[in-house]
């Protein structure tokens, strides 16, 4: 079930309970945009399809790789380590400053010239 109140910073938080799920929070600026957000959410979740997004939304890309370079590829032999900070170099300059739930498998990684070819750019 769906709570929506106004804040006193004047803005509206919907939150939603769902037995079974965690508590979902998430404030808006419109009563509407609340109301709508909190429906969707509580028919993915009878749906069974519900993805909790909230530490997604606030992690960065670059710092979830900086993260992976650190406790992954350090264990990993020094050629594909070193192979791995390449790419991973790659991938921040293009997608550094996006969240990890803005990120999707329909994002292009690979530039349209080197993409005819299967190659990683």
């Amino acid at each position: 079930m769906a709570t929506i109140t106004k804040t006193p910073s004047s803005t509206w938080k919907a939150v939603v309970r769902k037995r079974g799920w965690p508590v979902t929070i998430k404030t808006f600026r419109t009563k509407r945009d609340a109301a709508d957000w909190a429906r969707s959410t509580e028919d993915e979740m009878v749906r069974g399809v519900y993805i909790h997004r909230a530490g997604a939304e606030k992690l960065l890309f670059d710092k979830g790789l900086e993260r992976y370079s650190a406790e992954v590829s350090a264990s990993k032999r020094p050629s594909t380590a070193c192979g791995e900070s390449r790419k991973a170099k790659a991938l921040k300059k293009k997608f550094g400053a996006y969240s990890l739930a803005a990120i999707s498998p329909c994002c292009r990684i690979c530039s349209p010239s080197r993409s005819r070819s299967g190659a990683w750019g």
